[in-house]
């Protein structure tokens, strides 16, 4: 089907009648992978409703806009990159290893879900700010509730990332000047190889669990504490 435009149009699904919580989680599907093909603005509420089956006034009873859509979508992303990044105490034994296997579980959960990823991570929405809040809310304005919601959620994935760091610091491993730009420079790392890989594929790079290694390493000799007087060098 082509529409007026000369694109590929979406094909209408099947209307069907579905329990209101499949109905939500189906048109935040459709509009996931519609924003991602045709681009927020040009996915309409109409479009999305087309493409789920449902009648325009429909989708109305599920999401006021597609803001509230494009909130769902990450607040939901964020429930599962939560639950990835909660390690079990007993999974890692030192505080390195701990920041090793939260920062593969990151890196291998923002590839499992490629789309939400995009969405969230890898757009400059100027009605979403999708990294609003990592450490709290703004200061001043006025913040809608799902969105308010949402960087709670944003908040407590950091958060594990960042009490990883302190972990860290208390064990001697790292300074303790600046754990919040060492968690920052760590988030970094883990989203640069995701994005990476979404945009050009594994095939180009090393493979993700030593370049994890790798990264960590490289970032643990810049955070490392700093000694007073230099270490001994050996004579000849």
């Amino acid at each position: 089907m082509i529409n007026e435009k000369g694109g590929r149009a979406v094909k209408p699904a099947k209307r069907t009648r579905l329990p209101a919580a499949e109905r939500r989680a189906q048109i935040l599907t459709v509009a996931r992978d519609l924003f991602v093909t045709q681009g927020f603005e040009h996915a309409s509420m109409r479009r999305i409703a087309d493409a789920a089956g449902i009648t325009p006034t429909a989708i109305y009873d599920h999401f006021a806009d597609k803001e509230a859509l494009l909130t769902a979508i990450a607040a939901d992303f964020f429930d599962g990159l939560v639950a990835a990044m909660t390690v079990p105490p007993d999974a890692a034994t030192d505080p390195l290893g701990l920041l090793r296997q939260l920062m593969i579980n990151y890196v291998r959960y923002g590839l499992a879900h490629p789309n939400e990823y995009r969405l969230v991570f890898m757009t400059s929405l100027s009605r979403f700010v999708p990294t609003l809040g990592h450490r709290g809310l703004p200061c001043s304005g006025v913040v809608p509730a799902e969105v308010a919601q949402k960087t709670v959620k944003a908040m407590h994935s950091f958060g594990i990332l960042q009490t990883g760091i302190e972990r860290l610091v208390a064990a001697g491993l790292l300074r303790a000047d600046d754990p919040e730009g060492f968690a920052d420079s760590v988030w970094a790392m883990g989203h640069g190889i995701v994005s990476l890989v979404i945009t050009k594929g594994d095939s180009n790079f090393t493979p993700i669990d030593r370049w994890i290694d790798t990264s960590i390493g490289i970032l643990m000799e810049g955070m490392r504490p700093r000694y007073s007087t230099p270490p001994p060098t050996s004579s000849r």
